[in-house]
Parts: C-alpha cells; sequence; structure tokens
C-alpha cells in the first residue's frame, strides 16, 4: 500500500538563487509521484433483506463520480445518498480538493455519512495536506475511525485529529516529518522550523495537548512508534478533546433538563461503570474495544497487526513527506 515517493528537483541555477531554490524544494515536496490521485473515496449504502449493500466505490476528486442531477425525471428533489467513506492510500493535495467536495455535497444535502464516520487506511503523505483534511473533517464534526486490521500512520495521523471524536480499534503510527528532497537548499533550517511552528500551532487549533507534538517530535524519521492505548488516552487520540467533551456534556445535560453539568457528570460516570461492567462480563473479563471494518477497499493490501506488542518503534518508515 506504501506508495513510491521521489523528489524531482535536480541541480542547476537554482543553487545560487536562494529563493528559487527553496520554490524548488516546497515544489518537489507536492510533485512526488508520476500520477497523483485523491484517496478519499466514498460508496452508497442501502438496507436490503436485512443487509447492509454497498456501492463500487467512488472517488471525491474525480468530477464523473460526485455529478449530481437536479431533479429526477418527475421533477422530484434528488434523495439524499447515505455514504461511508474511507481514506486510503497516500495523502495529498487532490485529498483537501476531495474533502471539500465531500463538504459540499453533505451540506447541499446530497450526501450524508453513514454514522457520521470516515474511516482511515493509509501511510502517511503529506503533512500540510493533511492538516488540511483534519480540518476540514472538524468544521463538519465527523468521526474518525481506524477500523481492525487498519493502519494510520505518520501524517495520516494528522488528517486523523480532524474528527471530532476518535476510534482507533486498528493501529496510528508516529514519528517526525521529514523533507523528502536530498537536495542542497539554502535556509533548509528555517524551512524546518517552520514546519514544526505549523505543527504545533495545529495540535493547538485541535485541542490537543502539546505532549503529543513533542511525542511526534521525540521518534526518528526511519521509525514508526506505535501508540499504545494509555497513549492514545493521553493524547487524547482516543474519545474527545476535553473543549469537544465538555460541550457534549452540556448539550446533554440541557438534553435531560438538568440545570447543570454538575448535576449531569455523576450519571455519566455510573453509565460508563456499568457499560464497562457489561463488556467484561460479555468478554470473559476482557474490557477490549473492537469495531467494525468502514468502507473497506476491495483488494487494499491487510496489515498483520499480530506479533510484537502494540508499543514499538518498527524500522522501515512509510514514505512519509512534508
Amino acid at each position: 500500500m506504501t506508495d513510491q515517493l521521489a523528489a524531482i528537483t535536480g541541480p542547476g541555477p537554482a543553487r545560487r538563487r536562494p529563493g528559487i531554490a527553496a520554490a524548488m524544494l516546497l515544489f518537489a515536496l507536492v510533485l512526488q509521484c508520476a500520477e497523483l490521485r485523491a484517496e478519499l473515496l466514498f460508496r452508497t449504502v442501502n438496507q436490503a433483506d436485512g443487509n447492509q449493500h454497498g456501492s463500487d466505490f467512488r472517488n471525491y476528486a474525480n468530477p464523473s463520480d460526485t455529478v449530481y442531477l437536479r431533479e429526477l425525471t418527475d421533477g422530484m428533489p434528488v434523495a439524499t445518498e447515505e455514504v461511508q467513506v474511507v481514506l486510503h492510500g497516500n495523502i495529498t493535495s487532490a485529498d483537501v480538493y476531495g474533502a471539500k467536495m465531500m463538504e459540499s455535497l453533505l451540506r447541499k444535502g446530497r450526501q450524508k455519512l453513514a454514522g457520521n464516520v470516515v474511516s482511515f487506511a493509509s501511510n502517511g503523505g503529506e503533512v500540510d495536506a493533511a492538516m488540511d483534511l483534519g480540518r476540514v473533517l472538524r468544521k463538519l464534526r465527523v468521526s474518525s475511525v481506524v477500523a481492525e486490521g487498519d493502519q494510520c500512520l505518520s501524517s495520516c495521523v494528522f488528517a486523523f485529529m480532524g474528527g471530532d471524536q476518535r476510534k482507533v480499534a486498528g493501529q496510528l503510527g508516529i514519528h517526525r516529518p521529514y523533507f523528502s528532497s536530498a537536495r542542497e537548499v539554502p535556509d533548509r533550517r528555517v524551512h524546518y522550523r517552520q514546519l514544526q511552528k505549523r505543527l504545533q500551532e495545529y495540535i493547538d487549533e485541535l485541542d490537543f495537548p502539546p505532549s503529543l507534538y513533542e511525542a511526534v517530535m521525540a521518534v526518528p524519521p526511519q521509525a514508526v512508534y506505535m501508540l499504545t492505548s494509555p497513549d492514545l488516552k493521553r493524547f487524547y487520540l482516543e474519545g474527545m478533546s476535553p473543549s469537544a467533551e465538555d460541550e457534549a456534556n452540556a448539550a446533554t445535560a440541557r438534553g435531560l433538563g438538568l440545570a447543570s453539568v454538575a448535576e449531569y457528570l455523576p450519571r455519566k460516570a455510573a453509565g460508563s461503570r456499568g457499560l464497562a461492567d457489561a463488556a467484561a462480563m460479555q468478554l470473559g473479563g476482557e474490557t477490549s474495544f473492537r469495531i467494525q471494518a468502514i468502507g473497506r477497499v476491495p483488494g487494499r493490501e491487510k496489515t498483520n497487526t499480530e506479533g510484537a506488542g502494540a508499543s514499538r518503534v518498527a524500522t522501515g518508515s512509510p514514505q512519509a513527506s512534508f
């Protein structure tokens, strides 16, 4: 599933002109494949005979896949299409275009997300594109999911962070971003520090702790650290961020007719204990959480997540770049 990325700049006059050299470096980091294509995919889901059926996958970046007739032949409005959405493969700027197309279709009522969920299965890609994609998802207040057997690695984690609520049944893996081009470029360190600043601002903007940035930067680019369940909770990558949870608590309290969140929290705590006890009884004492794959792409390479412990540093980093 890992796409082969390669920088396309070569030696030339840009070496003597810092402005041009920097522009070429950034250009190379965007055009890293001969044929870039978006991987934000969707398919229609329907219920028939008590079973869920899905259409072939379509691509938000393909205009022919997102054409909707304004009216049916009888003049009635087009019915809303329920879709499953999955981010699959290398993340590029085309995925940001695809996410904005998805946003447009959702706001126009052409589509609605099944379960309000976007599923992730990606080995990374462009960091800035991943952050822009995450911002679109946060505006839509969708939930992010990594299904069992799938991985979301490197910059995919930044896109995944856009979900208002987050569930990880597969694996999340982090490492620090890097420039893919080996070309000597003036002010390369300056550009990297600017990247670090953008990443810090993004993590703060989406209400994640500064310790997540520190954890990302602590892992060298040739390795991937697979986050454990305690890591996911400590970095707010499982569940909700504090501000989102506070808002949800207040909304639930209002819905129950309570005057304050303080009145609701004991009920929430009791409910959480009850769910944990029920899960432990059902699973013979284990309280693991499993989630069914959403929008699994036919023919997608499966990842073996068994073997060594979940917390490890794995060499052979995916080709994730700035």
